[in-house]
């Protein structure tokens, strides 16, 4: 019942994102959001991220991780319902109110993995991974028809809070009782923890994954809030563009489990970094030069560069020596690697709008894939030692 649970939440932690993306003209149209509601609406996902992350673990070691979660769900629904008022002020704060509920779900699902299901990391990380992306692939695709049938964006902006309901109630029911309740994490700290008053420092190499995380944060949450808005820019129609987004998430689905499996060893891994950042790169200088010469085939090699997340969270869900340092580790990553992330649809977004292109946005993503993959691979190395073997040649 905790696996089913756990699962049935991973299926919300995107819906709201690429739902709201997939609606980004039709809500400007309808004035639900303004010229500059609609820049900052993609942009708000990693920026709340990054802040509610510094507080998840203080908050988790008051309630414990699997309350803090409940909370975070309780936060999804109210913030994903309120959307549906037309008033861009009203979006803007339920997207906050969301957005913060998905950054404590984010951070504390690698820990609530690593105390229940042990011996079971990398299958139970492929499978939340996958309903993630398959949750995020059905939003982007069906929201423009949602909406439609709905007669309002707004309602259909709101459409998505049902499944979260759903999760949050699932949660609510197999939630452990108090008394089968892990210990709680540590607070954390950009290098370590207090603890008895002496600082424990982070595992070797979370900062080098803190980076790696903010470069496949900041790539795919551009390609989340903008990839709709690019199309239809290149003359694709509406529906059309929120389907590439929708394709985009679909891949993920099956590329998660090949990728994930990667995790398993530092010389699977080099392949799966490589595989990532080429993906990545091929998809945006295809954007770039022919956007809507083969734009399945671009959005295609985009959700494979976008499996970076699940491999990451493989990584991260094996990092320290219990799951207390896996919350922390997990904290530190995601606040440092969201704030950083945020920078990418907020200056996607105003780069857009001062030069009237999306040319410069898409060479500097280009860049950014390609250090990703760079990190990726100086990561192998980090983990090779971590584990005791030779990394590879």
């Amino acid at each position: 019942m905790l696996l089913v649970a756990l699962l049935l939440v991973a299926v919300n932690l995107r819906l709201g994102v690429t739902s709201a993306s997939a609606l980004l003209t039709a809500l400007t149209a309808s004035g639900a959001l303004t010229p500059v509601a609609a820049i900052i609406v993609p942009s708000l996902p990693t920026a709340v991220f990054a802040i509610a992350g510094l507080g998840t673990a203080r908050l988790s070691a008051r309630l414990g991780v699997e309350r803090t979660l409940l909370a975070g769900l309780v936060a999804l629904v109210v913030g994903l319902a309120i959307r549906g008022i037309p008033d861009p002020a009203v979006v803007v704060a339920g997207t906050v109110i969301a957005t913060g509920g998905l950054a404590i779900v984010n951070i504390l699902l690698p820990a609530v993995v690593r105390v229940h299901f042990g011996t079971r990391i990398g299958p139970v990380t492929t499978a939340y991974s996958t309903l993630m992306s398959l949750g995020s692939a059905a939003a982007a695709a069906t929201a423009v028809p949602i909406a439609t049938a709905l007669g309002s964006p707004s309602l259909g902006l709101a459409a998505w809070a049902l499944p979260a309901l759903i999760g949050l109630i699932a949660w609510l029911l197999a939630m452990p009782r108090p008394r089968d309740l892990p210990g709680p994490p540590a607070p954390a700290a950009a290098g370590g923890a207090e603890v008895g008053g002496r600082r424990i420092p982070l595992p070797a190499g979370t900062l080098l994954l803190a980076a790696y995380f903010s470069l496949q944060a900041l790539l795919s949450y551009v390609v989340m809030g903008w990839l709709p808005s690019i199309a239809q820019d290149a003359g694709i129609p509406a529906e059309r563009s929120g389907l590439l987004l929708g394709i985009a998430m679909a891949v993920g689905v099956p590329a998660t489990v090949v990728v994930v499996s990667l995790a398993g060893s530092p010389r699977r891994m080099r392949v799966g970094f490589v595989l990532v950042a080429a993906s990545s790169v091929g998809a945006l200088t295809g954007l770039l030069f022919a956007p809507a010469a083969a734009p399945e085939v671009w959005a295609a090699l985009i959700g494979l560069g976008m499996c970076a997340f699940p491999l990451v969270l493989a990584l991260i869900a094996g990092f320290g020596d219990g799951p207390e340092e896996t919350a922390r580790v997990s904290s530190v990553v995601q606040s440092a690697g969201y704030s950083i992330a945020t920078l990418g649809p907020l200056g996607a977004g105003a780069l857009h709008q001062s030069t009237g292109t999306w040319s410069i946005v898409l060479i500097a993503l280009g860049c950014c894939a390609a250090l990703q993959g760079a990190l990726g691979l100086a990561l192998t190395r980090v983990v090779a030692r971590r584990r005791g073997t030779a990394a590879p040649s």
